[in-house]
């Protein structure tokens, strides 16, 4: 993926927009204020979640578990099996609009890509491209205009006001082709885990959408294994290990901790810090009640460590400045020796980067009684233009034909291409042409239209799948869901922006020795002045609707 500092890349990565105050959550986020339609849960009959019917595919050579532990494969399946045994399409023209992060596609004619997943689907895909900078506009002009609309849209996790009046008024309901038993008519679509349903959400109690899955962890702390091994530090550490650990590795225009630049001033690794410190994911609902992680004194004493590696200057020292590209670069270079970035960024595209320098891994949370944060479980999702049955029909088969899991021919083409042209196997299983680096499911992002769900499989870096996977299996069983994942709140989407600034500019004055640490008591006071405290009765509300 490309890490432009663009405002979607500058939301996910800040640590304001972990904590949910800056990107509400996809379907449900967005508020009702001054716009027609009630898309509030409350007091609604709730289509039931798409029963969940996981696919009986390859034996992995570790299991995943419950708790969001990925399975492992080393090696790629030898035997493939076919998940779509009926017709997809016929013959029509499906048009369909996207988000990208990379250059534009090759046109449909000179696409061999492009033409293969035509054949497939038995449709005509005419794709539109929206550039990730251009994305938000695009989506604005497009909800605003009244036009003919596209026959799939993706929603990425970028804030749109109104997004949920929009979907509810404009877009397909798909609660009776998929709540409950229904989607069992699409067994890939069935595959999809019941948490990515519930990361999307529904509006006024119906299913408006299919989930773009994305694997448990949220913002992780990406590791120089290599540098730490070198220097005696210990994969599972305590908070002291960790500050020495980072001071160690500091020295000789080289640093130990990496910070990306943020929107709103605040620093990415609270996250990180804030987890392993045992702070609640963004929000707690004890007894039905929400309240804000900000409030907790673990989150104070998060913000307490970041501030002591300030003080002995390990951290980065352009860190506020700083692009995420640039970061980026300075840690698969060996610049910094640790970084936080989005667990997706665990991809032959940034081993590749890293070109064997050190082994790649995840830092452990460091508390004795962390809660590591997960994530919502979803990058986006998919609507569908109001039509007959039939037409809904055809287009969640192509849906469904693009969420095909890893194990099957379906998942192949979609995600490498036609063998022999786009990608050739070898011992270490695919290994992809040149031919696969201008024709792609990222530069036609058919992976944004359907996805399945996420496996640990890196051709030609099984020691990496193996840390990783390992990584998962002493963090995510401890690990904490954000309550209010799939949730709404008007004033959030409407004040989300303000909420956030006052958040990250007092972590960053904190952090930063500008404002003592006593004076979080007065951040945590205007955030809920401003309207933090009628989000969280919002929440609540919203969470008693959905239980």
């Amino acid at each position: 993926m490309n890490h432009r500092i663009d405002r979607r890349s500058l939301l996910r990565l800040a640590g304001v927009g972990a904590l949910g105050l800056a990107a509400p959550s996809f379907l449900t986020a967005c508020g009702t204020g001054g716009s027609s339609g009630d898309v509030s849960n409350a007091g609604k009959n709730l289509a039931p979640w798409p029963s969940y019917v996981p696919f009986s595919g390859p034996a992995p050579d570790a299991p995943g578990d419950v708790t969001g532990v990925q399975p492992l494969y080393l090696k790629y399946p030898e035997k493939l099996v076919q998940s779509v045994n009926n017709p997809v399409g016929d013959g029509s023209d499906v048009t369909v609009l996207v988000v990208s992060y990379g250059a534009p596609p090759k046109p449909v004619g000179e696409n061999q890509y492009w033409q293969a997943i035509n054949k497939a689907l038995g449709v005509n895909l005419k794709v539109i491209v929206v550039p990730d900078p251009e994305y938000g506009q695009k989506m604005a002009t497009l909800m605003a205009s009244g036009e003919d609309l596209p026959d799939l849209i993706m929603f990425s996790n970028l804030a749109l006001p109104h997004a949920a009046e929009f979907v509810q008024s404009r877009t397909a309901d798909l609660s009776e082709f998929v709540g409950g038993d229904a989607v069992k008519e699409f067994p890939n679509l069935a595959n999809i885990p019941t948490y990515a349903w519930k990361g999307m959400g529904r509006i006024g109690g119906k299913i408006h959408g299919i989930p773009l899955e994305r694997p448990m962890p949220a913002n992780s702390l990406f590791v120089n294994r290599s540098a730490m091994d070198a220097a005696g530090i210990p994969k599972d550490w305590t908070t002291e290990q960790y500050l020495d650990g980072m001071k160690e590795l500091t020295g000789d225009n080289k640093w130990g901790v990496g910070w990306f630049k943020t929107l709103f001033g605040g620093l990415g690794g609270i996250t990180y810090h804030a987890g392993s410190l045992g702070a609640p994911n963004t929000w707690s609902a004890d007894g039905g009640k929400f309240s804000h992680t900000i409030a907790t004194p673990e989150f104070e004493q998060a913000m307490e460590v970041m501030r002591k590696l300030v003080e002995t200057g390990t951290h980065y020292p352009d860190s506020l400045t700083i692009s995420s590209t640039d970061m980026q670069s300075h840690f698969y270079n060996g610049t910094v020796a640790s970084m936080n970035d989005g667990f997706g960024s665990v991809n032959l595209s940034n081993l590749s980067k890293i070109n064997g320098r050190f082994a790649l891994d995840l830092g452990r949370p460091y508390g004795p009684k962390a809660t590591p944060w997960q994530g919502a479980g979803v990058f986006g999702y998919v609507t569908f233009k109001k039509a007959e049955s039939a037409r809904i029909k055809l287009l969640l088969r192509v849906v469904d034909y693009l969420s095909a899991p890893f194990g099957t021919t379906e998942y192949e083409l979609a995600n490498y291409g036609v063998e022999g042209k786009h990608f050739t196997k070898d011992a270490n299983g695919i290994k992809t042409t040149d031919l696969y680096s201008q024709e792609n499911n990222s530069l036609l992002p058919t992976k944004y239209i359907g996805t399945a769900p996420a496996v640990l499989y890196l051709p030609g870096h099984g020691d990496v799948a193996k840390a990783v996977h390992e990584w998962q299996k002493a963090s995510l069983p401890k690990s904490v869901r954000n309550p209010a994942v799939g949730l709404r709140s008007s004033t959030e989407a409407s004040k989300g922006a303000q909420l956030g600034q006052i958040i990250g500019d007092g972590i960053t004055a904190i952090t930063f020795g500008r404002k003592p640490p006593s004076a979080w008591k007065d951040v945590v006071a205007q955030w809920r002045q401003a309207g933090g405290d009628q989000v969280a009765e919002e929440l609540a509300k919203e969470h008693a609707a959905n239980q």
